[in-house]
């Protein structure tokens, strides 16, 4: 390296730090407010500001020429849950316990940004674009607000619109911007996800044609324009100077390299190293930092500017007061969906070590592509990075993180999933050592292939899913995800006898599987085999008690028998699992009101109305528990509103 590359780091790392430092030296300086902008899927190769001459990004090239522009920075995971978990806690997976987008939810006893800012006063709003980041999955706590909103399916034969499921980053800007307006006057966090780059990609005009052959860099350049909006508002409220503004990405995406198209299945730079710009509350000269760092530390690092005490649980590292490159570790769980190993990795200087059954090491120096891998001509270096991996890991674990964010999923939560493009298969954890299991490099295509298949299911296309799964299990038969997808399509098309043998299979394979045993009993229900489905309901509960549908299958069960007290608790059970359950709740508000329990029954009454506001029936119905209780100026409000939604209940 020549004299003056020496000099660029080390002015690099001066400048970082003198930013900071300058950013809590005016004590008279009032307390900045915070915009935390994570956007979804963004290669920092595909950013003006990082050398990108395809693309225009000029909103995001100003952040960069105001602050810090750090041009190596890898993600703790290539999925968002995980990846924006680490982000918000400044803690690995193995910490927060978060380690897929499938099966788990960030517990709310793991401290998060929102939360600690929230303590010292700030005002907390988040506006999110995607269902990945719903509140059922953890992010929201520590907000005032937080705006996802994402409409919940509760009918597990419909399918789902993918338009319920993600939002333009108009919306997510409108809201950010809407909540800033009507904040009390006092510091804030502001956190906005724009899911946009994330496919498929199809952006808007005028982007589509600007980038007709790169739409990719479409939705990129589009995002660009809503940061923006939200700049170009903060700074017409006078509010700009005094925000950091801190962005980022969750990871990046492949486009093909290694053979992997979008991301989560490897664990390449392609999808892990992301971009990281700080604007500072005051205005700085540009720098650049060019030494290694991590997803974890930009917690730290934001609380250390606003003159907060780092968190208590974060693993991060003030990047201020780091002076050297960070090692950074990666996981990707997703192959576990399938039975596969997991894969992780150790990022030292230049040297990259992925653990797999065939582990990889790469010289990223020479070979910035990851394409020759050094393993077994170096089995010392790879053995040293191995144990160094190790460690990390092991002593990034908190105790019994994997069951508190252990999160069972519901049907539609795995439809939602499947249409996001993520197979999810909450049954296929094991206990074989990675070493045991198949390598990801050698099932790509068997992936790929039940990736497709999975949103084909998803979005109610199961007549082109059937065939393709067919032909997955007779290559892998002992492939759960695939037994499992091909049952619920049998089930979803009403070919009762057919789910039964699918659902048998997989559970030849795996006689723990709960999808199995739930489905077998629902299909024994829709067959009208009641003491059957009771039975292997109940199983359904022994292997995961919080199996919201199984609780609800049950009250069915017992209303048919005229049961309603054990009914009532089943579906109060089930609203306390999944409390915008539609049915549930109207299940409830019937059976309580036919015990004479109105008092009890008008909450959900109430709950059905917010949930479904466009149901005649369901103002009608709330209109006449008011009556019962004789609140006639609400009964009348409510009768009004089902007569104009729906004219067969006018003069009722």
């Amino acid at each position: 390296m020549g004299s003056s590359r020496r000099v660029k780091l080390r002015d690099a790392t001066f400048l970082a730090a003198t930013v900071v430092c300058n950013a809590l030296s005016a004590q008279t300086r009032p307390q900045p407010n915070i915009v935390l902008i994570t956007i979804d899927t963004l290669r920092p190769d595909h950013l003006g500001c990082y050398g990108y001459k395809q693309i225009r990004t000029p909103n995001i090239d100003r952040l960069a020429s105001e602050g810090i522009r750090f041009t190596t920075v890898v993600s703790a995971a290539p999925l968002t849950l995980p990846a924006h978990s680490s982000i918000m806690t400044g803690a690995y997976p193995a910490f927060h316990g978060v380690h897929d987008n499938v099966g788990y939810r960030l517990s709310p006893s793991v401290e998060t940004l929102a939360q600690i800012l929230n303590a010292r006063g700030y005002a907390t709003g988040g506006a999110v674009g995607a269902y990945i980041l719903d509140r059922a999955f953890g992010l929201s706590s520590g907000f005032d607000f937080y705006f996802d909103h994402f409409d919940d399916v509760t009918d597990q034969n419909e399918t789902v619109n993918m338009a319920q499921l993600k939002r333009p980053g108009s919306q997510v800007i409108d809201q950010a911007i809407a909540w800033v307006k009507r904040t009390p006057k006092r510091p804030f966090f502001l956190w906005a996800h724009l899911y946009d780059p994330h496919d498929p990609y199809n952006p808007p005009a005028p982007f589509q044609q600007q980038y007709s052959s790169h739409p990719y860099d479409g939705e990129v350049a589009y995002v660009d324009q809503q940061i923006g909006r939200l700049a170009g508002f903060l700074n017409e409220a006078g509010l700009y100077q005094n925000t950091l503004i801190v962005l980022t990405a969750d990871h990046g995406e492949s486009l093909g390299e290694h053979r992997e198209l979008r991301h989560g299945y490897f664990v390449y730079d392609t999808t892990l190293l992301v971009p990281l710009i700080i604007k500072p509350p005051a205005a700085r000269n540009p720098s650049t930092v060019d030494r290694q760092a991590r997803s974890i530390d930009i917690a730290p690092t934001i609380l250390k500017i606003a003159g907060i005490p780092r968190g208590k649980m974060m693993q991060g590292t003030d990047l201020s007061a780091a002076n050297s490159a960070l090692d950074a570790y990666s996981e990707t769980f997703y192959p576990a969906q399938f039975g596969w190993s997991t894969l992780r990795s150790l990022r030292v200087n230049n040297l990259k070590y992925i653990e797999a059954p065939r582990p990889e090491l790469y010289d990223l120096a020479k070979d910035p592509g990851e394409s020759n891998n050094q393993a077994a001509q170096r089995p010392a270096m790879a053995a040293e990075l191995r144990a160094k991996l190790v460690y990390v890991e092991l002593s990034a674990k908190a105790p019994d993180s994997q069951r508190s964010a252990s999160k069972p999923l519901t049907p539609e939560e795995i439809d939602k999933l499947a249409r996001l493009g993520y197979v999810a298969n909450s049954s296929a954890a094991t206990t074989r050592a990675a070493k045991d299991l198949p390598d990801p490099k050698d099932e790509i295509d068997t992936f790929y292939s039940i990736s497709r298949a999975g949103i084909e299911a998803a979005s109610g296309k199961c007549d082109q899913a059937i065939p393709d799964l067919l032909e997955i299990i007779r290559k892998s038969p002992n492939l759960e995800a695939a037994r499992s997808m091909l049952g619920r399509c049998y089930f979803i098309q009403e070919r009762f006898q057919d789910a039964m043998k699918a659902f048998l299979e997989l559970e030849k394979t795996n006689p723990q599987n709960e999808d199995a045993a739930f489905y077998l009993a629902a299909c024994k229900f829709n067959l009208d085999d009641l003491n059957g489905a009771e039975e292997g309901f109940r199983r359904t509960l022994s292997l995961n008690p919080n199996r919201a549908y199984a609780h609800k299958y049950l009250g069915f069960i017992d209303q048919a028998r005229g049961d309603s007290a054990t009914a009532i608790a089943e579906f109060t059970k089930v609203v306390e699992l999944s409390p915008r359950d539609l049915e549930a709740h109207g299940k409830l508000g019937f059976l309580l009101a036919s015990a004479s329990r109105m008092k009890d029954a008008l909450p959900h009454f109430q709950k059905v109305v917010e949930l479904s506001p466009s149901d005649g029936s369901a103002h009608y119905n709330l209109g006449l528990a008011y009556e019962k209780l004789a609140d006639q100026p609400k009964a009348a409000r409510e009768l009004a509103e089902a007569c104009r939604l729906d004219r067969q209940f006018c003069g009722k």
